[in-house]
């Protein structure tokens, strides 16, 4: 028998964190339920849906939706169906624990950084995104055959675009799947509503309260729905088809021993997350043209970044390609591309030593702000180049119009507040200053991205600012 012997016990594996996405060990069995629920309220207008406080609530559950509507209408090329949401709120028991404004405008920001393969491959079936670019071939000559030459880019679907009797240009008509006559349904991602739900897995067993998803729809006299095909009436009603608008819930569930062990060593889950508050206000040309300075909050609070953009606003989104869920770029003329010079003032200094006016510049802050750059042209960012075809229509619209297509419709202006500081009581002031602007009026946007911290006690969820 050997002298020494070691009988110390094997240290007990600590429970993982059952919450976090991805930390799950390989091993560990996992069941999966699927729930379809029907809205408590159903209406045009606003639909709420409770949820079942069962299992952990998986972060990509869906809410589907359609419009009932004859045609060849569409929803905008950019952001799919999410056009029909203007506010969404997460409620438990009395409290909102997470809400976002203009829900619809902000997806126009967030779907820049879906990348192009994704949208033609994925998104064109489960969102009705499609922005997708392709070279187009076109003929220089209708004596000639077509070129090898692409000088252009433009929108690419799995459809063939309609050429002209010269072969010199054509229209593009809009994939069948996604025309509202032939009733497509698409879904709403949660994780996509709220970024509380995003890189959790949200313990629905742990909660004694009643959790409520409310979804505020935009008005169907805005025209701000869907985009219409030349072809079809124009300001025509899209009545949502309230007998598709469901919630696709899916729960996760462990062994019940480790389900219970979770509870009990975890009798109070703390944790943060991001959520955005919304400040507008509408400009005239003159204003935009002028120097502005102006307040959009955040007194008390820790913001992490800004997430700017400028609406023009128009009486006929639907013969907008976007339907006017865009950020528009300073104007062009005599061919010389306007600049947006800004700056940002908190805690008595100013964001950026210089102010900024150079859209690549602008641009790097959007990418660096995300991690990832937009997947975007130059000529859709800041009206740079030429790349978009004027040949090839879609839907009947010039792609290069910058009221009815893509040209500056992505000017999307980003502010990372990177010292980790709470924002004193003078909150935070932006200085904006377009040199040339298309005509009209205007909506500029803000959204803070505020820390809020949650906590989950004795089967009660409660949230407050960082």
């Amino acid at each position: 028998m050997p002298e020494f012997m070691d009988t110390e016990p094997e240290p007990q594996t600590k429970m993982p964190n059952l919450m976090k996405v991805g930390e799950i060990p390989v091993d560990m069995e996992v069941d999966n339920d699927t729930s379809v629920l029907d809205p408590v309220i159903n209406t045009n207008t606003f639909c709420r849906f409770v949820l079942e406080n069962k299992g952990f609530l998986h972060s990509d559950s869906k809410i589907t939706l359609s419009v009932d509507k004859a045609g060849q209408q569409t929803f905008p090329a950019n952001i799919g169906v999410h056009s029909l949401i203007e506010r969404c709120a997460l409620r438990i028991g009395t409290h909102t624990i997470s809400e976002t404004d203009d829900f619809n405008h902000l997806m126009a920001y967030k779907s820049m950084f879906i990348p192009q393969n994704r949208n033609i491959e994925r998104e064109t079936y489960l969102t009705s995104r499609i922005m997708n670019h392709e070279f187009i071939y076109v003929n220089d000559n209708i004596n000639l055959d077509y070129s090898t030459n692409a000088s252009f880019v433009g929108l690419g679907t799995y459809v063939s675009g309609e050429v002209d009797v010269d072969g010199a240009g054509g229209n593009l008509p809009s994939q069948p799947e996604i025309r509202t006559g032939n009733k497509p349904v698409f879904q709403v991602s949660l994780a996509d509503l709220f970024p509380m739900l995003r890189d959790v897995s949200f313990p629905l067993y742990m909660c004694d309260e009643q959790i409520s998803i409310e979804l505020h729809f935009v008005s169907d006299t805005t025209n701000r729905r869907c985009v219409f095909d030349t072809n079809e009436t124009a300001n025509a009603s899209y009545p949502i088809d309230i007998t598709q608008t469901k919630l696709i819930a899916d729960y996760i569930y462990y062994p019940n021993d480790a389900m219970v062990q979770y509870a009990s060593e975890n009798p109070k889950i703390e944790y943060t997350f991001k959520d955005y508050r919304l400040n507008k206000r509408t400009f005239t040309q003159a204003q935009l043209l002028s120097e502005q300075n102006f307040d959009i909050g955040g007194a008390g609070r820790v913001c992490s970044k800004i997430i700017t953009g400028v609406e023009q606003v128009t009486a006929t989104g639907d013969t907008e390609l976007s339907v006017g869920y865009k950020s528009v770029a300073p104007a062009i003329s005599n061919f010389n591309n306007g600049r947006f010079i800004t700056n940002c003032l908190y805690n008595d200094q100013r964001l950026y030593p210089i102010d900024r006016s150079n859209p690549a510049v602008h641009f790097n802050d959007v990418a660096r702000a995300e991690g990832v750059p937009p997947h975007v042209l130059r000529q859709e960012y800041n009206k740079e180049g030429s790349l978009l075809t004027s040949d090839y229509t879609y839907m009947g619209r010039s792609q290069a119009s910058s009221t009815l297509g893509f040209n500056g419709f992505a000017h999307w202006i980003v502010y990372a507040l990177n010292r980790n500081e709470r924002i004193n009581s003078n909150g935070i002031r932006l200085q904006t200053q377009y040199t040339k602007s298309l005509t009209g009026s205007f909506i500029h946007r803000s959204y803070l991205e505020l820390i809020k911290s949650a906590t989950l006690e004795n089967g009660r969820f409660r949230t407050q600012y960082a």
